[in-house]
């Protein structure tokens, strides 16, 4: 069930901006979930329209995506203090 992963310009930035240990560690957990479809998910309701979101929690840290058969497309990956409010 391996699918491919695709980070947004904002999550690219996000990424990039973390400590090298949480980078590591969020790249892992998204990997081993596109891998094995395992990871604490979540269903986000009231997406405005979009396509269902999901988030992975990786830490302290939400990875937010949306996903099908052969792609993860990750929108978002926030502090968990930031919240949902930009939904």
């Amino acid at each position: 069930m391996s699918r491919s992963v695709l980070l947004s310009a904002p999550a690219q930035k996000t990424y990039d901006s973390l400590p090298q240990e949480t980078r590591q560690r969020v790249r892992e957990t998204l990997l081993a979930f596109a891998n094995s479809g395992r990871g604490d998910l979540k269903l986000l309701r009231g997406t405005r329209g979009r396509d269902d979101l999901f988030r992975l929690r990786v830490g302290a840290y939400r990875v937010v995506f949306a996903q099908s058969p052969t792609e993860i497309r990750v929108t978002r990956i926030i502090h968990r203090r930031e919240g949902y409010d930009w939904l």
